[in-house]
């Protein structure tokens, strides 16, 4: 079950993300790197449960076949992974400010008389069309950029994983693990600019309007003077694109991002302001984790008896730490930063269209083939929500059926039997 991505039911509009990314890894799997024993995921659900399903290639013939391929794709992009990585940043930055850029402007009840003494030949529902579909390419886009990489960046850290098991069969998977550690990656950002916040605001002197309540009341506070004035500017300076990051996983519209609600960001803060004014240091220990990770290579090390082996060793560690930071970096830049974008332009277009009366309140389940196979209704479904109310004060349980039958029993007990 995919509980990384999909840990709650997602909605039809969320799924088209799920849809994008699926689409984008198996297309890399096949077509770009042609991965010798797998052509990508499929995916099945069962009693509502999503299930990520890999698709293999069976026949030896034809992965033998492949492994030439990918050899020359692959290890293209290893060789050059550092100047390619570095080109990837400016794709994905450029990328988020076009989706910025799209507008969903509140349609005139009159198109302007210029739309039509300069012929222009299109009103502004186009432009409200085209912006939508423009929305959607550069999602599915975001994704494709999402998998330029990281295939390949788990496939080399998998490598190394193996070749260590190899050579140290019971050497444990977080020895493994803190051979590549110790490297600064951007999606500890974020925490990295709160933390940075918090020392700022003890430095300062203003850590107690940070205690002020709400977000409006610690912002009111911070106004008063210059020195919370200097912290505010602080704030405002980490916030983009820092403050881009979701408090879910980033797959759900409903997901909080701390751009919008910065309540959450500021809770973090006054966290660790209490451990700044307890004399408690929130720099992130590099040093000390740089040199645990290579006394345990070094350690491990010596025990290769084989110098190809040494040598095997040194070259797929090396290659690991290479690619290490975008898998760890390409999470805030897609499913963090580029995900926060989209999220809120689709609030702006369903702001817009609310604002048109597109429609006066929630929208209702009428669709047939919904209704009548199996019930589902906005009465049945607010029933099944509060179920769990009803069964503690001992009522009726309240559901639609699976299948034809009967269904008897109390809280300890219960059967069913066939019609």
């Amino acid at each position: 079950m995919d509980g990384v991505h999909t840990p709650e039911v997602i909605e039809p509009w969320d799924a088209t993300i799920i849809e994008f990314a699926l689409v984008s890894l198996s297309q890399y799997n096949t077509r770009h790197y042609v991965v010798p024993p797998a052509r990508g995921v499929d995916v099945r659900f069962l009693n509502g449960y999503m299930y990520l399903s890999p698709v293999a290639v069976r026949a030896p013939a034809e992965i033998e076949s492949r492994i030439g391929e990918f050899t020359e794709r692959a290890g293209f992009y290893f060789e050059h992974w550092t100047e390619l990585e570095r080109a990837w940043l400016p794709k994905l930055r450029a990328l988020i400010a076009e989706l910025e850029q799209i507008e969903f402007a509140p349609l005139p009840d009159r198109e302007d008389m210029r739309v039509l003494v300069e012929g222009r030949g299109e009103g502004s529902g186009f432009a409200l069309i085209a912006n939508y579909h423009r929305l959607l390419d550069l999602t599915l886009k975001l994704w494709q950029h999402h998998f330029e990489f990281l295939n390949l960046g788990y496939a080399a850290y998998l490598d190394f994983f193996g070749f260590c098991k190899d050579l140290w069969p019971s050497i444990p998977d977080q020895a493994i693990a803190s051979m590549v550690a110790g490297i600064r990656v951007d999606l500890f950002r974020p925490d990295e600019e709160l933390k940075a916040l918090a020392t700022l605001a003890v430095r300062l002197g203003v850590a107690e309007p940070l205690r002020a309540g709400s977000v409006e009341q610690v912002l009111a506070a911070m106004d008063a003077d210059a020195a919370g004035r200097q912290w505010r500017e602080a704030l405002e300076t980490a916030k983009h694109p820092w403050f881009n990051f979701s408090a879910g996983s980033g797959f759900y519209h409903s997901d909080k991002v701390w751009l919008d609600h910065l309540d959450i960001p500021l809770g973090f803060v006054r966290h660790y302001v209490e451990a700044v004014e307890r004399g408690e240091s929130l720099d992130r220990p590099l040093e000390a984790i740089r040199a645990e990770r290579d006394r345990i290579v070094g350690e491990y090390r010596e025990f290769v008896e084989a110098e190809e082996d040494r040598l095997t060793f040194d070259a797929k560690l090396d290659l690991a730490r290479t690619v290490f930071p975008y898998v760890e970096n390409h999470n805030f830049y897609v499913e963090h930063w580029g995900h926060s974008v989209i999220w809120r332009k689709m609030r702006e277009l369903g702001s817009m269209l609310a604002a048109h009366g597109f429609w006066e309140r929630p929208e209702v389940i009428t669709e047939p083939f919904t209704v009548m196979p199996w019930g589902v209704t906005s009465d049945s479904v607010r029933a099944w929500l509060g179920g769990a109310d009803r069964v503690d004060a001992g009522e009726d349980l309240i559901g639609f059926a699976a299948s034809p039958g009967v269904a008897e029993g109390h809280r300890s007990s219960a059967s069913w039997r066939p019609p």
